[in-house]
């Protein structure tokens, strides 16, 4: 049976059964391979989970175990390239028919030009820990990978840099048919030049066990630019856990998502508050307290012990604390509630001066006049009658007295028809539009009338139901999925908003909350009934460190895919900084091949090419141009 302390992390990384096994012979006990981040392995079979012949674009397929756009058996080498201010990873494989106990990997770091080294955090090690999926997630009977145990959590290396493993591990449940395990890598490379002048860098992959041992030669090209440390790709995760946390829980979270490129979407945090008749007196101690660092950056700073891209920058928007009560709900809204009977002029009141004293704060502290603001009511979320429209108005009117037009954006999410946003678009400033319809000219249209426009739902559509589920973290599908956020955000011209990322159901389908004890250990990829039906990862792209023994929380294959497609943006962004913006719109249409959403897209699961090796030439593509300017 499995303990508690064991399981909480997943990794995954396929690799194909069939034909020659990279560096192997008849006298190892051990075979070891190297896969690139845009596959997952079965930890039974050795083929990569992608290699799914369901769709009609072409999948990784061949004898990738010999050569892959990152590996290459013949010379047992690995081959990486990356811009400065950049994660970059790759994923051993090791494999064997019999029972190995005390598997061991290390990579001391990689030695550059001008005596420069990566080393230390910035090569990071971690052992793919794999959770089962039993049928498809709902809905998803063609783009589902099939059943089977996913790497997905991964659990960090020792301090020491060291990652163990056997084969079969016991603690992971798979039982004698786990042949094969993943072990993630991480190469950070520092964002200033003198830290990483370009050039080659190199070093010795060590595996060994008992009886043997085998070196890869790891080699990292970098180019002589930075990412910028600024997020572009405009986005949140909506999250509702990490106000439940500990003001240190809660740092290491948002610290995780700010090397990830992502920032939590947290609804609401609130100063305390006092109405006495139409007087209000509000109390920021306990908010800025806890806020303050991530407004004005220092919570990703040596201050707080943060390191990576992003260092320093400030939260880029602040979802502010106003909300309305739900149609039929007495409670709810803050400052206040509507009542039953309707608006009244002391109602109007409390919510202006509520609202001219938030920016009065808010703009008496420098840190917060950099952050965009943005006022979000939950009470309206999705709402498609003419009442909720005419309340849509009513409060976009009534904090605009007290905020003023131009100091906060003020939010809608639904899929609005063309009709609704006629009459809403005057008063809205962002739109968050679920995929379902989010037409393309529809979107232009109002985006061209001041409307900023994010999309919010599933990637993939097989039918038009997918529209009540939320495709992109899903377990089970394509790692291409995740990835896909940040290019199709640039090919849209759109910022994007996704559900949770911390989201873990009971038994019964209720949301559990990080204090709450969970009972069973994490082997189970389902994690979400909704509607009668079920969903493997749904919102879950972070493990609770508690979960495995740990404090800090552990990340998924599947939160790194969605930062190598925000990275990907940025390249694209740094292309438009160097008047290449036509070819890095020709770049992401060569991917990108359809429009993924709105009506047309509905049965077309072929939106983007299904081999990562794609995308991954695509980005070497746009790093060389972008050394090469760098150059001029």
């Amino acid at each position: 049976m499995i303990t508690v302390s064991a399981a909480t992390v997943v990794t995954s990384l396929l690799l194909l059964a069939d034909g020659p096994s990279g560096i192997h012979d008849q006298h190892d006990a051990l075979q070891v391979w190297v896969a690139p981040d845009t596959v997952r392995v079965n930890p039974e079979t050795g083929r990569y989970f992608e290699d799914h012949r369901g769709l009609d674009q072409e999948r990784p397929a061949g004898n990738y175990r010999v050569h892959n756009s990152v590996w290459d058996a013949a010379s047992g080498r690995v081959s990486l390239w990356s811009a400065r201010n950049e994660f970059v990873s790759f994923q051993v494989v090791v494999g064997s028919s019999q029972p190995i106990q005390g598997i061991r990997l290390t990579l001391d770091g990689l030695a550059g030009p001008d005596g420069q080294r990566l080393a230390g955090r910035n090569v990071a090690l971690f052992r793919a820990w794999h959770v089962r999926v039993r049928s498809p997630s709902a809905g998803y009977a063609r783009t589902s990978l099939g059943a089977g145990w996913y790497p997905d959590g991964l659990l960090p290396a020792a301090e020491d840099g060291t990652v163990t493993c056997d084969l079969p591990d016991a603690r992971n449940l798979i039982g004698p048919s786990h042949r094969y395990q993943t072990i993630w890598v991480d190469v950070c490379v520092p964002r200033d030049r003198a830290d990483a002048p370009p050039g080659e860098y190199a070093g010795q992959l060590r595996i060994s066990w008992p009886g043997g041992q085998k070196e890869l030669r790891v080699t990292l090209t970098v180019w002589d630019f930075a990412l910028p440390d600024e997020i572009h790709c405009r986005g949140d995760i909506w999250n509702g856990s990490l106000q439940a946390m500990t003001d240190e829980q809660e740092l290491w979270w948002y610290q995780l998502l700010r090397q990830h490129r992502l920032q939590p979407g947290v609804a609401y945090y609130r100063p305390g508050l006092k109405i006495e008749g139409t007087q209000v007196t509000l109390d920021w101690t306990t908010y800025d307290r806890r806020l303050s660092k991530y407004l004005d950056g220092t919570a990703f700073t040596d201050k707080y012990g943060y390191w990576g891209p992003g260092s320093a920058v400030p939260l880029e928007h602040l979802l502010l604390p106003f909300d309305c009560n739900k149609k039929g709900r007495a409670g709810g809204g803050w400052p206040l509630s509507l009542p039953a009977t309707g608006p009244s002029p002391d109602f109007e009141r409390v919510w202006v001066e509520t609202a001219r004293q938030v920016r009065q704060h808010l703009d008496a502290r420098p840190e917060t006049r950099q952050c965009r603001k943005v006022v979000f009511l939950g009470g309206l979320d999705e709402s498609y009658n003419r009442e909720a429209y005419a309340k849509m108005i009513y409060y976009s009117q009534l904090l605009r007295q007290g905020l003023g037009k131009e100091w906060f954006q003020y939010r809608i999410d639904g899929g609005y028809d063309s009709a609704a946003m006629e009459q809403l678009q005057p008063h809205v400033d962002l739109w968050v539009c679920h995929t379902a319809g989010f037409d393309a000219d529809k979107m232009a249209r109002f985006r061209r009338l001041g409307v900023e426009p994010w999309f919010y739902g599933p990637m993939v559509y097989e039918r038009a139901a997918n529209s009540a589920c939320g495709s992109n973290t899903f377990t089970d599908l394509d790692l291409l999925t995740c990835r896909g956020v940040g290019w199709v955000a640039w090919k849209l011209r759109s910022g994007f908003c996704q559900w949770e990322f911390d989201a873990f159901y009971d038994d019964t389908g209720r949301l559990r909350r990080p204090s709450e004890p969970f009972e069973k250990g994490w082997t189970e990829a389902m994690n979400c009934r909704y509607g009668g039906h079920e969903y493997n990862g749904s919102g879950l792209l972070i493990y609770r460190g508690a979960l495995a023994g740990r404090e800090r929380p552990i990340p998924s294959i599947r939160l790194k895919a969605h930062r190598r497609g925000l990275q990907d943006y940025e390249y694209f962004w740094l292309l438009r900084q160097a008047r290449r913006e036509q070819q890095a719109d020709e770049m992401v249409n060569s991917i990108v091949i359809a429009t993924p959403f709105g009506r047309a897209a509905v049965g077309n699961v072929d939106t983007w090419k299904h081999n990562g090796e794609d995308w991954d030439q695509v980005r070497i593509r746009a790093g060389k141009l972008l050394h090469a300017d760098s150059g001029k």
